[in-house]
């Protein structure tokens, strides 16, 4: 089913009274579509009402028919239709005549929660691939994630942070370097590290160490530390040396009495590119007998080729759900990207598709 949009300025006057209220709005969905429809779970009830009707419309269409020849938004106007007056009901089957005879139509808007996995997987195939193979052989692992700027480093961490399907119930430890100075210092570092684990700002270290090490017990423990590229050279080393080598010293022996367990991770996130021209040790391979003491240098993040862009494209038009514009091509992508910069690529998709990237998908960033 495809809906003109100009249909929805002239529904909202004739929902209105009948969707002021959460209670209203579940009572007339639930004897249209029936108490278990799929599409109930995805609303958000308790929006104002101009809000709610807008996207319940929308997710009506995506949704579909409830039976065949019957779709989900036609099934609710008629159960509405059922207490109206005459000329609101004339009005109605006009509405729903106009729908079905439309020639200039738009397509159905791509769920946006399902348009944004399906960016998470473009390309960055070589740095999953690497990841996969690290945790198969170590439980304790580092990684620096970097390229140049606007690369997608923020994409590939969400997406490598769902390698475990056990990690959609665990929070990663986030810490974003940049944020009021915290990288400078490792005072600073450490009070944050503190406030994760709900201990004084003025913990030991050795107190947020232990912390760490009865979590990992239980669970598995992923820190993310972005922008590190914000912090000075000599302060990152000092950190690695007073944070992750005696944490790492002090759970491999642990770890290695108890094989195939719970998994210690950190990611190092480097927006700029600089951290592997400074004077940091990083590891090249896992296989050095370094690591994991110190971080391996992932391969670096780098703007799509145009075949990237082509596959993607393909594989998408294959979904039942995704409604991709016939006039977006890998070329105009990399022209409007400045040749294929990950977050550009991102932004032009979303609005293609009717999204703001920055305002609607990179809400799931982790």
């Amino acid at each position: 089913m495809v809906i003109n949009i100009d249909i929805i300025p002239k529904l909202l006057p004739l929902l209105r009274p009948f969707m002021e209220d959460e209670n209203q709005r579940r009572g007339y969905l639930m004897r249209a579509l029936g108490m278990d429809a799929p599409v109930l779970r995805r609303l958000v009830w308790n929006t104002p009402v101009d809000a709610f009707i807008t996207g319940m419309i929308k997710e009506l269409v995506i949704f579909g028919e409830i039976t065949p020849g019957q779709p989900a938004l036609f099934a609710l106007l008629n159960v509405i239709r059922q207490d109206m007056g005459r000329d609101i009901q004339v009005r109605i089957d006009e509405l729903i005549v106009e729908v079905q005879t439309q020639q200039n139509v738009l397509p159905i808007q791509t769920p946006p929660h399902l348009l944004f996995d399906l960016l998470l997987i473009m390309d960055f195939k070589q740095q999953v691939r690497l990841v996969k193979e690290v945790m198969t052989s170590h439980q304790i692992a580092a990684f620096l994630v970097h390229g140049e700027p606007y690369c997608g480093q923020q994409l590939l961490v969400t997406r490598l942070f769902r390698l475990k399907p056990q990690w959609k119930t665990i929070s990663p430890i986030k810490i974003d370097v940049s944020h009021n100075g915290v990288g400078r210092s490792i005072r600073h570092l450490w009070r944050q590290m503190a406030t994760w684990f709900g201990l004084p700002k003025e913990a030991e270290s050795k107190e947020i160490i232990d912390r760490v090490c009865d979590r990992v017990s239980t669970q598995d423990v992923i820190f993310i530390f972005y922008t590190v590229d914000y912090m000075p050279p000599n302060v990152l080393m000092a950190w690695l040396e007073e944070f992750w080598e005696p944490l790492v010293k002090r759970i491999e022996p642990e770890f290695c009495a108890t094989p195939e367990g719970t998994h210690l991770l950190m990611f190092l996130v480097d927006n700029s590119g600089s951290i592997c021209q400074s004077t940091i040790q990083l590891a090249q391979e896992w296989k050095q007998p370094e690591y994991p003491r110190i971080p391996l240098h992932l391969p670096p993040v780098s703007p799509f080729r145009s075949d990237i862009l082509e596959d993607w494209l393909d594989m998408v038009t294959g979904f039942r759900d995704i409604q991709i514009p016939a006039g977006l091509t890998s070329q105009l992508l990399l022209e409007k990207s400045e040749d294929g910069i990950p977050e550009f690529v991102y932004e032009e998709i979303c609005c293609h598709c009717g999204y703001d990237w920055e305002g609607e998908l990179a809400k799931w960033l982790i």
